[in-house]
């Protein structure tokens, strides 16, 4: 009887923790949609283009820079966020400090090479100055994530949620009223303005956890903070191996540049997979991750929990698949134009991997959060190194099917 009840209170917590962060999830993608509508008027395909690029290059200079700082993070205070004294605000005052460093590193990398990555990005350097702005930017970002990684570690799920939403609703605000008025030249000010909006926001939902950061030994620096470069060293290589594995994919589809349809149904096809059947992933990474980092050490509690996320999430995805099943062309249509239907072709396929996915993904999350840090590299590692290798394989003998 009592596992009964903890097992229906644990599916109780998974199914609220999901239907908040798919809230989340369906709001940002809302303001996201509206927003991107004010942008393509004001900015055109030239426009969107350069937003695409220098977000490309962001992505990059965080990948070397940032020690996926924010999963790191989240999993440090979770381990800590029982004990709510001075050990859980000791490790607070080492993340905040941690982040100015790594900033500052992404900050340096920014401007040391510049004009490199102007030349890179754009193909030229006279775009130099803006990667000087973005050294401001990733100091603002890394702390931000700092901040953020406390609402995460603490599963305070309501204040995550609100400070989600009122990140959103500014920046987009905020973005069309800059796109508007400065137009092409408002594309770096615009992130800018993102992360500066994220920060203050962040600050005020974790302004209860006061602390002090202190510079003055940095021997402690060094041994508090190197579990956490150490496993967010591991995610970053993971992560970059991802991007480069991703560009030989999208590289082969582009084949010589006359099959970029093919490539815009793969796209696609991500793209409905990743925004509207994401936001159960999403609420694991906000709210599955940090409980079972918190429980980590009792494998019976981890397995309840991993056993209930796994039920939750195969019974929301089944539905959803069914029904893009039956109305996925008329969706593909609604969403693009009749020409990108061949998408479909694909996403039946890619429809099945989801419910796998859902079974997989507590397994990946429940690795990470025992910081074993080998298993996950390798298994990271593999499933990217398959994923190019049956993507072209496949392609190239079967087509499009």
């Amino acid at each position: 009887m009592e596992n009964n009840t903890t097992k229906t209170s644990s599916h109780q917590s998974i199914l609220k923790a999901t239907g908040v962060f798919g809230f989340l999830h369906v709001f940002k993608l809302l303001v996201g949609v509206i927003s991107s509508k004010f942008v393509a008027v004001f900015l055109g395909p030239i426009g969107i283009g350069l937003v695409s690029l220098l977000t490309n290059a962001i992505t990059l200079i965080l990948s070397i820079t940032n020690f996926e700082f924010l999963k790191t993070g989240t999993r440090e205070i979770a381990l800590n966020s029982i004990e709510k004294g001075d050990k859980l605000t000791k490790t607070i005052e080492n993340l905040n400090r941690l982040a100015l460093i790594i900033g500052l590193f992404g900050a340096v990398i920014s401007i040391v090479f510049s004009k490199y990555l102007s030349e890179l990005t754009f193909g030229s350097s006279d775009k130099q100055h803006w990667f000087y702005y973005l050294s401001f930017y990733f100091i603002i970002a890394t702390y931000s994530n700092a901040r953020m990684a406390i609402l995460q570690g603490v599963n305070q799920i309501k204040a995550l949620a609100w400070a989600n939403i009122v990140i959103a609703f500014f920046t987009a605000i905020g973005s069309v009223l800059i796109y508007y008025y400065l137009r092409l030249e408002g594309i770096i000010w615009v992130i800018l303005y993102a992360s500066c909006v994220s920060l203050f926001v962040t600050v005020f939902f974790t302004r209860n956890y006061s602390f002090n950061i202190d510079f003055s030994s940095f021997k402690n620096i060094y041994l508090e903070s190197s579990p956490v470069v150490k496993l967010g060293f591991v995610l970053s290589i993971n992560l970059i191996f991802g991007q480069i594995c991703f560009f030989i994919i999208r590289s082969y589809l582009n084949g010589d540049g006359n099959s970029t349809n093919i490539l815009g149904f793969y796209e696609v096809n991500t793209v409905i997979l990743v925004n509207y059947l994401g936001l159960i992933f999403n609420a694991m990474s906000y709210d599955f991750y940090p409980k079972l980092t918190a429980i980590h050490q009792d494998n019976n509690k981890v397995k309840e929990l991993v056993n209930s996320q796994m039920e939750i999430a195969v019974l929301l995805v089944t539905p959803a698949i069914v029904f893009l099943y039956i109305f996925g062309p008329f969706l593909i249509q609604l969403l693009y134009t009749e020409e990108f239907l061949p998408t479909f072709i694909i996403l039946k396929i890619a429809l099945f991997s989801v419910i796998l996915k859902a079974i997989t993904t507590p397994l990946a999350y429940l690795i990470l959060a025992k910081g074993d840090k080998k298993q996950y590299f390798k298994q990271e590692l593999l499933g990217d190194f398959l994923n190019v290798i049956l993507t072209i394989g496949l392609y190239n003998y079967f087509g499009l099917m």
